[in-house]
């Protein structure tokens, strides 16, 4: 599994920060002052999915963290992020953490606390560990890696971080880079890593590790240990290399390493894709089991097709078995078949059927990511979905049969007609289709044929109903190592060819379309083959506040920011050239001349990523010559110079036959016996949401087996009510929730089996059985009991001289409780303003904490109160309307915010217990 992937995020660049907190024990930070209820999804940062186990950080020899630059949501969904996580944790002696790119408010946060960033299982510090692995597998993500390093306190640069060996305290660890853009074209970030591991990662970290761990315990200096990781197949050490007499070519410093550096190429290994469950939800929120790692169809513009052969098959029976025991280990309702190209592992249709006949019965759906339109038949369709159908994406790419030949599709007007027709006649509507602008060899007439081609799949499946279509339409940019690493684009004829493709489709009903900004394209394209002289363009840029996220917020600024920093280093004019860039340029050269052009030196010749760049040229001639090459994988060798023994060969799995089809089965709906549970949730799950907990719960069912009753319809539902939502940050002891099942079962039985299954912090106190025909739970709520804890602003800013006296918090509270009504003004959820009486509601408010004397202030609260601050604690009994409403904590704080006349924060808070009403 190559380095996760990113799509990228927020980088803000750096803000003045105040002093640093004092350190605390073992490199641990203040982790309950930084994360709260008032952090944006604080559970981003928990660091408690299921499948964290305990780590003795001290028996540790080599300690990680694989440090993701992106938000949680998107790294804790990535596969290859997941893999390695679970890999170097299975070998002894190696301990693994991870890191996300926080937040902004996070971000801030640390900043303004002089905190930093921290692992969020261990919750120490970056520079705690041995070794940070970053993903890079986008051009312009590098300033999110910049961001994370500048938030750890790190060193940005690999030549500031000193040369002390690792088993010093005061020694940075070592940071490297992994991932598609690592393995393409290093050179541009060279400066920020002390190495670059290159390829696949599952068996090239477990060695890099173990020389680390060697290192360590031999107490070699930061740049013999480097010295050593240069040794390990597919390390890059860029120290060790330098620029030749030509200022591209980059030659070893020391005659004793590789004069290129080797690709790693590893089998998948499924099983370890199913190590963490998150708590809440994330991009891909579902299991996936690779089935198919590498692509030889050879498409000539696609970057992945190339560096990732052979292509390498996983036999059938471990693909079942992985996905039968990692759906039965998550609990998820979906699972994912990942490939670069699924419908290219010829046994997908008898694995798809096999799956669907074992777990027909757990209402659960297949989604499959990438798929080739000429191989979309009948047996394919039928495997996909489940209980639900998720929506269906093809790439034919170019809109013409001659541009589709140039960059080596392999797909034809019939074929993609016919994957459409059949994708209708299993009831998709809606198709999603990919092309891209900007290929070689494009003309107008290829452009306007996107239009055309859509025209026609809708007028040709129209017996077949109503075709509606999402298109996206995206730049061609020239990637390092494709065959057409040697074109040239042009941001003005983006937009004239975009705005030419915007007519066409204006005169199509029932298709909707999205393009890439060509600056976005244009930068990524100078970054993606640029070279070290980069590097001070990266950190400028990231130091301007262009981040990943600021692309998509303020792109003009943001390309303001970009280009600022190349004019800065006096690269604008190389800049600019490439922005006006020939599109003719390689097809108006003769052979000899295209055959000299392409023998120029490049950034990337160093690195073998096993494609001969010969090869790269000759199959740019082909592609001018519109000459097809065949997928190797199946038919002859195309001689690209990949299979040997440094890289394998393709591993292609005869397929199976595909097994009878059961027919689908609805989840047991059958409404047997009900459920009432009482519970209690503590801790760190206070910051889950509502809907976080719903779907942790809805998880745990599934794996616990019990014979839940479902709902019906097209996205059937575990019958579970929970009594009353409980706000973000708040924990709860008396709480209640019912469940339903279509067969009987013990209901003590029932508790400990559902108990096994839910994290610590959760817990199930009681369970009683009620009858089937009564109220819902909502409809019996009486009462809620709170207890919680106000700290003045004041107070935490200035001392605690000025604090409200014992005195001014009684008064304050008798005037809420002599009140005739307590008006609360919000807004609903279209944003309509509302009022709404309070008063009925409020049943009784008292102080718990006693004072330090009659008019004095209270002490500090043990949790949650700033340094310095008093804290008064509250009990709160408030009745609960037939329409579910109450009074919040939040509430209470703003009245008596009023009272007071000083501002007043929430610390801690707990709904001691919810009151049902007896049975009529």
């Amino acid at each position: 599994m190559t380095m996760a992937t990113s799509s990228g995020s927020a980088g803000a660049g750096p803000s003045p920060a105040i002093a640093a907190a004092p350190p605390l024990p073992q490199g641990r930070v203040a982790f309950d002052q930084l994360v709260d209820s008032t952090i944006a999804r604080p559970a981003r940062y928990l660091g408690n999915e299921r499948g964290v186990l305990p780590r003795n950080w001290e028996e540790a020899k080599a300690r990680w963290c694989l440090t993701y630059p992106d938000l949680y949501e998107v790294g804790a969904s990535n596969l290859g992020h997941i893999i390695l996580y679970s890999i170097l944790n299975a070998i002894p002696g190696q301990l693994c953490d991870r890191a996300y790119l926080p937040a902004p408010d996070l971000a801030e946060r640390l900043r303004q606390q002089g905190q930093p960033l921290f692992a969020v299982e261990s919750r120490r510090a970056l520079a705690a560990f041995d070794i940070l692995g970053f993903s890079l597998s986008y051009e312009l993500g590098a300033t999110n890696i910049l961001e994370m390093l500048d938030l750890a306190g790190l060193p940005l640069r690999a030549a500031e971080r000193g040369d002390l060996p690792l088993d010093d305290p005061a020694a940075p660890p070592l940071i490297f880079a992994g991932g598609p853009t690592a393995t393409s074209n290093p050179e541009p970030f060279a400066a920020f890593f002390d190495f670059f591991a290159l390829g696949d990662g599952e068996e090239l970290l477990a060695e890099i590790g173990l020389v680390v761990a060697e290192a360590k315990a031999a107490g070699l200096s930061r740049s013999a240990l480097l010295a050593d990781l240069a040794h390990v197949p597919g390390v890059y050490v860029p120290a060790l290399y330098a620029p030749g007499p030509d200022g591209v070519t980059l030659q070893r410093l020391r005659p004793e390493l590789p004069a290129r550096v080797l690709r790693r190429v590893a089998t998948p290994m499924p099983h370890y894709a199913m190590g963490l469950v998150p708590h809440i939800e994330t991009v891909h929120d579902r299991l996936t089991i690779e089935i198919r790692r590498g692509c030889t169809r050879g498409c000539r513009f696609c970057q992945p097709g190339m560096l990732t052969r052979p292509a390498r098959d996983v036999e059938p029976e471990a693909v079942i078995e992985a996905v039968e025991e990692g759906m039965a280990r998550t609990g998820y309702s979906d699972f994912s078949l990942l490939s670069l190209s699924c419908s290219d592992y010829l046994a997908l249709p008898a694995v798809g059927v096999e799956l669907r006949n074992r777990l027909s019965e757990h209402n659960v759906s297949l989604t499959l990511p990438s798929q080739r339109v000429d191989r979309f038949d009948q047996n394919i369709a039928h495997i996909l979905g489940g209980t639900r159908k998720a929506g269906l994406t093809f790439a034919p790419e170019a809109g013409t049969q001659r541009l589709r030949d140039i960059v080596n599709k392999g797909l034809t007007d019939a074929e993609l007609l016919r994957g459409i027709r059949t994708a209708m006649e299993n009831g998709y509507r809606k198709v999603k289709l990919y092309f891209m602008i900007g290929l070689p060899g494009e003309t107008d007439a290829d452009v306007v044929g996107i239009a055309d081609t859509c025209r026609a799949l809708q007028q040709q499946c129209r017996d077949l109903g109503r075709l509606e279509l999402n298109l996206t339409i995206s730049n061609f940019t020239p990637k390092p190592h494709t065959p057409f690493q040697w074109h040239s684009v042009s941001t003005a004829e983006f937009r004239r060819r975009q705005e030419l493709l915007r007519r066409e489709l204006r005169t199509l009903k029932g298709i909707k379309s999205n393009v890439t900004d060509p600056r976005l394209s244009a930068m990524e394209d100078f970054i993606g083959r640029g070279d070290r002289r980069l590097a001070p363009v990266l950190e400028a840029a990231w130091r301007a506040g262009a981040g990943m996220d600021a692309w998509f917020e303020t792109i003009d600024r943001t390309h303001a920011a970009w280009t600022g920093a190349i004019e800065a280093e006096g690269l604008g004019g190389r800049y600019r050239a490439l922005e006006m860039g020939d599109w003719a340029a390689t097809g108006a050269l003769s052979n000899a001349d295209l055959e000299a052009f392409c023998a120029q030196p490049l950034p990337w010749d160093h690195l073998d990523s096993g494609v001969d760049k010969r090869w790269l040229a000759e199959d740019l001639q082909r592609a001018l010559a519109a000459v097809v090459v065949p997928d190797c994988s199946f038919e002859g060798c195309s001689s690209c110079g990949v299979c040997g023994p440094e890289f394998g060969h393709n591993v292609v799995v005869t397929p199976p036959p595909i097994p009878p089809a059961q027919p689908p089965r609805s989840p047991a709906s059958e409404r047997t016996q009900r459920l009432r549970f009482s519970f209690s949730k503590r801790g760190s799950l206070a910051l889950l949401s509502h809907l976080d907990l719903a779907r942790l719960l809805e998880r745990a069912l599934r794996r616990s087996q019990l014979p839940v009753s479902f709902s019906g319809g097209f996205h059937p539902l575990p019958r579970l009510q929970f009594a009353l939502a409980l706000p973000l940050g708040v924990e709860a002891e008396g709480e209640w929730l019912d469940l339903e099942f279509a067969q009987a079962c013990p209901p003590e039985e029932v508790r400990a089996r559902l108990q096994a299954q839910l994290p610590h912090g959760f817990s199930l106190h009681s369970v009683q059985e009620v009858p089937l025909a009564g109220p819902a739970l909502s409809q019996q709520l009486a009462e809620a009991h709170w207890s919680l804890q106000l700290i003045p602003e004041a107070a935490a800013a200035t001392g605690p001289v000025n604090a409200p006296s014992h005195a001014d918090w009684h008064r304050a509270i008798e005037q809420l409780l002599q009140a005739t009504s307590l008006p609360w003004h919000d807004s609903d959820k279209k944003g309509r303003p509302r009022e709404r009486d309070c008063r009925p509601c409020l049943i009784a408010l008292e102080l718990v904490a006693p004072p330090l004397c009659a008019d004095g202030p209270l002490p500090a609260a043990a949790t949650g109160a700033a340094q310095g601050a008093t804290s008064m604690t509250l009990r709160l009994q408030a009745r609960i309307d037939a329409q579910g409403r109450s009074i919040r904590p939040d509430q209470v704080r703003q009245w008596l915010v009023e009272g007071l006349g000083q501002p007043l924060r929430l610390g801690h808070c707990r709904r001691e217990r919810l009151i049902l009403a007896p049975p009529a």
